[in-house]
């Protein structure tokens, strides 16, 4: 499922990572919290993680320039494929 809506994140900017470590989102009225490691692909203007709770699997973007973090997709189907990137 497509969703591209900002959320609110709890990440840690620690010094010597070049990348802020996701740790929750707070998406829907609820609290996500991610412990499954990530993978990050990172393009000119913004970060996409990519997480797999269970059978859920989750493409957030952070755009460090706004320091705003973005849900783009929720993939709950159970599905091993590719959330596609857009």
């Amino acid at each position: 499922m497509w969703v591209d809506e900002e959320v609110d994140a709890m990440a840690q900017f620690r010094t010597g990572l070049l990348y802020p470590v996701l740790r929750a989102i707070r998406w829907d009225g609820r609290r996500i919290d991610f412990a499954s490691p990530t993978r990050i692909e990172r393009t000119t203007r913004s970060l996409l993680y990519r997480f797999e709770e269970g059978t859920t699997r989750y493409a957030i973007r952070f755009e460090p320039d706004r320091q705003k973090w973005f849900l783009e997709a929720v993939d709950d189907s159970g599905l091993v494929e590719e959330i596609p990137t857009p």
